[in-house]
């Protein structure tokens, strides 16, 4: 278990890459945003790129415990309570958890060009394709994994759209249409 402190580091700099940007990221921003004595931080990730793979890992465990929230409580058994699961998920990524949401996009961005930062987030990605492979094949979808892949693609678009300001609108109607499109003929 890493100290309260470099989890409050990781989390500072989850807060610079969402609000800043990748070339925002410096030990002297993290410790400011953190309110701690100047320093701090390269105590802990001595180097940017530890600092970049701190904040990877935080994002992790913010993951597994969302997550593990998901996993304890009753998955979707319906079509529309699909629905509407996705239309929170949306909601929070791009509300109460943008910040978060757009650290995540700087890291996937920043990964094109350092691909091992994508090694552990696409783990997560596989985590929750399976997961929703495992509900479309509850609800009888044809090829869950595949239509799970597609499903996954057009929410992280819809997430894009939402916290650009291309789409203002509430995402419900569309995940909606998205989700009865692409399951509704199979789903009970």
């Amino acid at each position: 278990m890493p100290s309260p402190t470099a989890v409050r580091v990781c989390d500072a700099a989850l807060e610079v890459l969402g609000t800043g940007g990748i070339h925002a990221l410096s030990h002297a921003r993290v410790d400011a945003t953190a309110g701690l004595p100047p320093g701090s931080s390269s105590n802990y990730f001595r180097t940017r790129a530890a600092l970049v793979a701190g904040a990877v890992e935080r994002l992790r465990q913010l993951d597994a415990e969302a997550w593990q929230a998901l996993a304890d409580a009753d998955p979707p058994s319906t079509l529309p309570g699909l629905i509407a699961a996705f239309t929170a998920f949306v909601e929070d990524a791009t509300g109460r958890s943008r910040t978060r949401t757009t650290a995540r996009y700087v890291i996937f961005v920043q990964g094109v060009v350092e691909p091992h930062l994508l090694d552990r987030l696409n783990a997560d990605r596989r985590l929750i394709t399976a997961w929703t492979a495992g509900i479309l094949t509850t609800l009888a979808v044809p090829d869950p994994e595949a239509t799970a892949h597609t499903l996954l693609a057009a929410v992280e678009g819809l997430i894009m759209h939402r916290l650009t300001g291309f789409a203002t609108d509430p995402p419900g109607p569309r995940l909606d249409r998205l989700i009865t499109g692409l399951c509704g003929r199979a789903a009970p």
